[in-house]
């Protein structure tokens, strides 16, 4: 039975028009093909704050530095943030699993900037969630065990009774070995290598939906509200 529902942050619960934010990287920068070799949030400077180990002053000073960008901090900071776009259905669905009676958390690599953005333009993306474990609050992340470990051992479940679901199969295939096997993982096949849209949303909500269906996290009257019903924000 499961009893507690995590949630990837990036593209699960907020979608990311992440190549809006790499064409405006590349008309700002001398070589834009240095973006071809690394998606642009694997770089050091990205992964140091989405541990809290660097500030948001000092990220945009070592990626300017790095990508030699000519742009001011505001106008970076304008398009690092722009183009997120919360997904009110998956708002509606943790509403609905809280009813149902089950446990939900964030489980993100997510910096303070985007966080504290969320929280004051989108604040309904964040309510309600039983436990936040966010990487730039611990200094660690996915796929780091804890990231799991630490929510499921708050919320007082064991990992057979926890259901993952994240758009990186390689954050699953660590929650699996987490959970010895016995938790459910889901893959939200919903972005390419570059962590830009692939054009699947739709489809893989309707995956989403009916696969906790099958696991009785929804009833039936509730399936056909998350799969048919206007996307609304709350």
């Amino acid at each position: 039975m499961i009893r507690c529902a995590m949630f990837d942050f990036g593209q699960v619960l907020v979608r990311f028009e992440t190549q809006r934010f790499y064409d405006f990287l590349r008309a700002h920068m001398p070589n834009p093909d240095i973006l071809k070799r690394r998606p642009i949030f694997t770089i050091e400077p990205m992964v140091d704050f989405d541990l809290g180990r660097i500030d948001t002053t000092r990220m945009f000073e070592r990626i300017k530095s790095e990508l030699a960008l000519n742009v001011g901090i505001a106008e970076f900071l304008f398009h690092f943030t722009e183009v997120m776009n919360p997904d009110p259905k998956m708002a509606t669905l943790r509403q609905i699993l809280k009813v149902n009676g089950v446990k939900t958390a964030v489980v993100s690599n997510i910096n303070i900037y985007h966080f504290q953005y969320v929280q004051l333009v989108y604040p309904y993306v964040f309510a309600n969630f039983d436990y936040p474990m966010l990487s730039y609050q611990h200094g660690f992340e996915k796929p780091d065990h804890r990231m799991w470990e630490i929510p499921a051992r708050h919320l007082g479940v064991s990992p057979e009774e926890c259901f993952f679901v994240d758009d990186f199969k390689s954050n699953l295939v660590e929650f699996m070995k987490w959970s010895g096997g016995l938790g459910t993982g889901h893959h939200y096949d919903v972005v390419d290598e570059k962590y830009c849209p692939n054009g699947r949303l739709e489809e893989e909500r309707k995956k989403l939906f009916l696969k906790m269906f099958d696991l009785d996290m929804l009833t039936f009257d509730q399936l056909i509200k998350l799969t048919f019903e206007k996307n609304e924000s709350p």
